[in-house]
C-alpha cells in the first residue's frame, strides 16, 4: 500500500502505508517490546551494577513507600497481561485486513516511542533518579494522551494493549513516582495524597465516560485495586486505602456499565451509537467500534 499523505512524519495520520514503513514497524515494534521485557526482567532480579544507590524495581518500591504505592503481585500480573496482549497487537502488523494493518501501523510510532519512554523510566527508577524518571513518565503520558484522542475508534485488539493499558499505567505512575520523588510519608503529605487520589480518579473517569472506554476502565480497576491493597498493608488506620477501594469499585462498575452499553450499541450516557456518514467511509478503519 502506498502512503497517501506524502508526509515523512511517522506520526502523521495516514489512510495507508508504504511497504518500507510497514517493514520498519514490523522490525522496530517487537524490538522495542523486547527491550522493555528484557530490561524489566533483568532489573526485577538484579540491581544496577553501576550505581551503589540503586535497587531492583520491586525493592525500590519497598524502600520508598508512598500513599500511591501499589502491591507487587497485582502490578506484576497487570504487566504480564499487558505485555502478552501486546503480542496480539503486533500480530496486526501482519494482518491480511488492510483496515487492521493501517490502524496498527498508525499506532506503531507512538507505541515504539512509548516503549522507549518506559525503558528510560525503568533505567532511572532502579538508580533512584526519581525526578528524571518523572520527566519520562510525563513524556509517556503526553504521548499516550495524543494517541488516545487522535485515534478514537481502534479495534480492541489494538486499543487495549497499545493505548488504554499503557495510558492507565502512565497516569497512575505519575502519582506514584511523583510521591517517591517528593519523598517522605508525613501526615501533611498523606493528606495531600487523599486529595490527589480523587484527582487521579476524576481524570481517568472523564476518559472512561467520554469514550465509553471499558478497556481503560478495567485497566484502572486493576491498578487501583493494587493501590488499595498496598495502602491497606502500609497503614491500616488511613483514609487512602478506603478511598482507593472506593475508586476501584467505581472504576469497575463504570467499566461493566460501559461494556453493557456497548453490547446494546449505546455510549456511556446510553445514547445510540451511530454509523459514520457516507463521506467518512474512507476513515472507517480508524473509527470502528472499540
Amino acid at each position: 500500500m502506498a502512503d497517501t499523505t506524502g508526509s515523512r512524519n511517522p506520526f502523521a495520520r495516514r489512510t495507508s502505508h508504504g511497504p518500507k514503513a510497514i517493514n520498519a514497524y514490523r522490525a522496530l515494534t517487537p524490538l522495542s517490546w523486547l527491550l522493555v521485557v528484557v530490561f524489566g526482567i533483568y532489573y526485577s532480579v538484579r540491581r544496577p551494577d553501576d550505581d551503589h544507590h540503586g535497587s531492583t524495581i520491586g525493592k525500590q518500591a519497598e524502600i520508598n513507600p508512598t500513599p500511591f504505592s501499589q502491591t507487587k503481585t497485582i502490578t506484576t500480573i497487570y504487566w504480564v497481561i499487558l505485555l502478552l496482549s501486546q503480542l496480539g497487537y503486533m500480530g496486526q502488523l501482519w494482518s491480511s485486513s488492510a483496515e487492521r494493518l493501517t490502524a496498527a501501523a498508525n499506532v506503531a510510532p507512538y507505541y515504539i516511542l512509548n516503549n522507549l519512554f518506559i525503558l528510560s523510566f525503568v533505567l532511572l527508577w532502579v538508580r533512584s533518579h526519581f525526578w528524571g524518571a518523572e520527566i519520562f513518565d510525563i513524556a509517556s503520558l503526553i504521548n499516550q494522551g495524543m494517541l488516545y484522542w487522535r485515534y478514537p475508534g481502534l479495534p480492541q485488539l489494538i486499543h487495549l494493549p497499545a493505548v488504554a493499558g499503557p495510558y492507565a499505567w502512565s497516569i497512575t505512575t505519575l502519582f506514584w513516582n511523583g510521591a517517591v520523588a517528593v519523598g517522605g510519608y508525613s501526615l501533611p503529605k498523606r493528606i495531600v495524597a487523599n486529595v490527589f487520589i480523587w484527582v487521579m480518579f476524576l481524570f481517568g473517569q472523564a476518559h472512561v465516560a467520554h469514550r465509553s472506554d471499558q478497556a481503560l476502565g478495567y485497566s484502572f480497576s486493576l491498578l487501583t485495586l493494587s493501590l488499595a491493597l498496598k495502602q491497606f498493608s502500609l497503614k491500616i488506620i488511613s483514609l487512602q486505602w478506603i478511598f482507593a477501594f472506593v475508586i476501584f469499585g467505581l472504576f469497575l462498575v463504570s467499566s461493566l456499565y460501559s461494556s453493557t452499553a456497548r453490547y446494546h450499541k449505546r455510549d456511556f450516557f446510553f445514547r445510540s451509537l451511530t454509523e459514520p456518514e457516507a463521506g467518512d467511509r474512507e476513515r472507517q478503519p480508524l473509527l470502528g467500534n472499540e
